[in-house]
């Protein structure tokens, strides 16, 4: 990395125009969906803490960015991205950061950038192996998700999760940690979710939508598997999506067979290989 290099602030006016230059990347995880999350998760609440960084103020030429996220929230989340074939700048941009070692979680990012990750796991995780979660990327076109269908089963009722929901997601889910409730209560306060709720009115299954715009979180209580909650949020959760005119996206765990095995009798089909890691 040159000294010269440096990392300037994009001014939060020409966020749109950054994402615009990702129009054609609409299921690129760190792509087109991604920032326009962010840039709508500030319309609701200007005081959240996100920061777009461009490599030497220039990201008009190739896209490239950094974007960062206040470290109360988000578990220190960084995502980046260029339209670049040649990943040097958005390399260079990374290093900048400097400090990596038990503080940023590299969120869903594609294939193509995993090189990137990796030169950064290497020459600055001196004390740990940088721990890398692999999932497959899968996608549903609009004319499948036209035409699934919503049957419930009895004593079931689909709405809108609720932010005294979060404790209970947060403590279920598998990738849980310090700082883990600030983020699901961001996605059930920002994005569009859904819970299935039983005749008490108990949560017994969810699906929430992460910031790179794909269906995350899903979970079905043990108590209530079996009965097709997982299609039935995912069937929902899709149409929903469709509906607001994003791709409907989904990262599963590789090794996960079963969850994966559902996403494909369901008609998705694999795109690409995402990554988390930390």
């Amino acid at each position: 990395m040159s000294t010269e290099d440096s990392l300037v602030e994009i001014p939060r006016g020409d966020w749109t125009k950054l994402r615009d230059l990702y129009v054609a990347r609409d299921t690129d995880p760190q792509g087109y969906p991604c920032i326009n999350n962010y840039i709508k998760w500030v319309e609701i609440d200007p005081q959240l803490k996100v920061t777009f960084l461009s490599l030497n103020g220039d990201w008009q030429s190739d896209g490239t960015f950094v974007l960062t996220l206040g470290s109360d929230t988000h578990l220190n989340h960084i995502y980046f991205n260029t339209l670049s074939e040649n990943l040097d700048r958005v390399t260079k941009a990374l290093e900048c950061l400097k400090s990596f070692e038990n503080e940023y979680v590299f969120f869903g990012f594609c294939s193509r950038l995993k090189p990137v990750v990796e030169y950064i796991g290497n020459k600055y995780y001196a004390n740990k192996k940088l721990h890398i979660v692999e999932t497959v990327w899968y996608a549903a076109s609009k004319e499948l998700v036209d035409t699934f269908t919503i049957e419930l089963p009895t004593g079931i009722t689909l709405q809108h999760l609720s932010l005294e929901d979060a404790e209970t997601i947060n403590e279920i889910w598998p990738h849980n940690g310090p700082g883990s409730i600030d983020f699901v209560r961001s996605l059930i306060k920002y994005n569009i979710n859904v819970g299935a709720y039983n005749n008490k009115g108990n949560l017994v299954a969810w699906c929430l939508r992460l910031p790179i715009g794909s269906l995350g979180l899903l979970q079905v209580l043990e108590s209530h598997k079996r009965l097709g909650l997982g299609s039935l949020l995912v069937k929902s959760m899709a149409k929903k999506i469709s509906t607001a005119g994003d791709q409907v996206l989904a990262p599963v765990v590789t090794k996960n067979t079963p969850s994966r095995s559902m996403f494909e009798k369901l008609g998705f089909r694999a795109i690409d290989t995402t990554y988390w890691a930390d």
